[in-house]
């Protein structure tokens, strides 16, 4: 009779003893495939993570650089300096646009202008009924203008929501978004054009008429949702119906020509923030930056903000490592009562193992039979493991991915909630708030080399555990093991 008969036959008939290294061997190579795929899932994860978060990091002009400032003229109630170094415009942003992996970028600044409408004639601001200075005749507004509106903190923590228009992004220029209370005020509608005029009314200074006015098309209407902080002290462009949004770009242009056109030197950004697509990767991306000498790193200052993103993967490797041990405890657990079993399973058959040997069956064949008898149970624990194992890896894989994405809700949300609370119009945090698509779940395949490896390293395992089960009767002389067991 040849071996692998002898081997079917044994393991049928034993059914029992099968059915028990059958689970060990099912718990065994479905906890080592969860093993291999969790690492899998965790990169994929943590990559899906970094992508979310994002890493931001802000480009300043540096005021702490003496040779930066110029001392003011003193007065008796008033000393001090005022910068007089390269201001940060979008000749300097494009630079820092070409260092490859900076995706995006937010720039805020902001004016005073009064407004007309399409027809010349000047628009008025809500009033302020508890302020005494507060006038229906007042035109002069605070003009905020954004990279992109979807990127204001106003908007992004829901304390303003367009409910007419739209939002501008960085890729429309000349664009403006108003309050419906405004709007309504002044009979104005979506496509109107609205125009900022700044003349020596505002800044005290003369400009060429020709100069002093700026358009923009109004694309968007906003409601307010949260309660804004009015009182006797707030004045008309403090509130937020009386705020217009615009395109920065735009603005910033036309604040520069107007004081050229006086010769004044053109004016920028104190601060712009820019985005980077993998936080792990900043300090090369600033590093590589700053190797661009197109740019006066004399005038400017970088400052690196990674703090969402640590916080968040320091919590996914915790749990990733969390589950990595549950695994080997499992497949040590496992490896150990497998050798257990095998070993009572060889004592059992001492008797049987003496007649093989009297029969002129050598210890090898004898061996082989068994690893040939657990093989045959392996297969059958390996296909439905594999089934398991990719169950298994998937729901790893999303659960680490669900924690990342709560981690990476409270980190958006990390502002108090302002729709709830009184807002003080003129001290809201302006921080750029920047998104991308958030992946809810990924498909965790255990591929071609994970298989091999599982199956490999359990074939190995299991070979040593049959030739470490069965070396104390292997020792023995098949007279001795006929005599001791007769």
């Amino acid at each position: 009779m040849s071996g692998l008969k002898r081997a079917f036959l044994y393991v049928s008939r034993k059914w029992q003893q099968s059915l028990i290294v059958f689970l060990v061997l099912l718990v065994i190579s479905t906890s080592s495939f969860i093993g291999f795929a969790v690492l899998k899932a965790s990169a994929l994860a943590a990559v899906n993570l970094r992508r979310q978060l994002g890493g931001t990091f802000s480009m300043e002009i540096d005021t702490s650089n003496t040779a930066n400032m110029q001392a003011a003229p003193s007065t008796d109630q008033y000393t001090g300096s005022f910068y007089v170094g390269k201001y940060l415009d979008h000749a300097v942003i494009n630079e820092v646009m070409k260092t490859s992996g900076i995706s995006e970028y937010s720039a805020h600044t902001e004016a005073a202008a009064n407004l007309k409408s399409g027809d010349g004639e000047y628009c008025n601001l809500i009033e302020n009924l508890q302020n005494y200075y507060s006038s229906p005749n007042l035109h002069m507004a605070l003009i905020q203008g954004w990279t992109s509106l979807q990127q204001c903190s106003y908007f992004a923590n829901h304390i303003l929501e367009v409910t007419q228009g739209k939002m501008f992004t960085a890729d429309e220029l000349g664009q403006a978004v108003i309050s419906r209370e405004l709007a309504e005020l002044n009979q104005l509608q979506l496509g109107d054009m609205l125009t900022l005029e700044i003349n020596r009314e505002v800044t005290g200074f003369d400009f060429p008429l020709e100069k002093q006015e700026c358009t923009f098309e109004i694309v968007g209407i906003f409601d307010i949702r949260g309660e804004q902080k009015i009182d006797p002290y707030t004045s008309q462009r403090q509130m937020l119906q009386n705020w217009i949004f615009v395109d920065s770009r735009k603005l910033l242009s036309y604040l520069s020509e107007l004081l050229d056109s006086i010769h004044e030197p053109p004016i920028g950004y104190d601060k712009v923030t820019f985005r980077v697509n993998d936080p792990a990767e900043m300090d090369s991306i600033i590093k590589k930056l700053q190797e661009n000498r197109a740019i006066d790193w004399n005038y400017f200052k970088i400052k690196i903000d990674n703090t969402n993103y640590q916080s968040a993967e320091d919590s996914l490797k915790g749990m990733d490592g969390g589950i990595r041990i549950m695994i080997l405890v499992i497949t040590a657990a496992g490896i150990g009562i497998l050798i257990l079993l095998l070993s009572i399973w060889a004592k059992s058959r001492t008797h049987e193992t003496g007649i093989l040997l009297s029969a002129g069956i050598s210890k090898w064949e004898i061996l082989t039979q068994r690893i040939t008898e657990i093989l045959l149970i392996t297969i059958l624990a390996f296909c439905l493991s594999y089934v398991c194992g990719n169950f298994a890896a998937n729901e790893a894989g999303n659960m680490l991915l669900s924690q990342a994405n709560e981690q990476n809700a409270d980190k958006q949300n990390g502002n108090p909630p302002y729709s709830n609370l009184p807002i003080p119009a003129d001290t809201f945090d302006l921080t750029p708030v920047f998104s991308a698509p958030k992946i809810e779940t990924l498909t965790v395949n255990i591929s071609a080399d994970i298989i091999a490896a599982v199956y490999a390293s359990e074939l190995l395992i299991i070979f040593l555990c049959i030739c470490i089960a069965g070396i104390p009767i292997m020792n023995i002389s098949p007279k001795a093991i006929l005599t001791k067991y007769e």
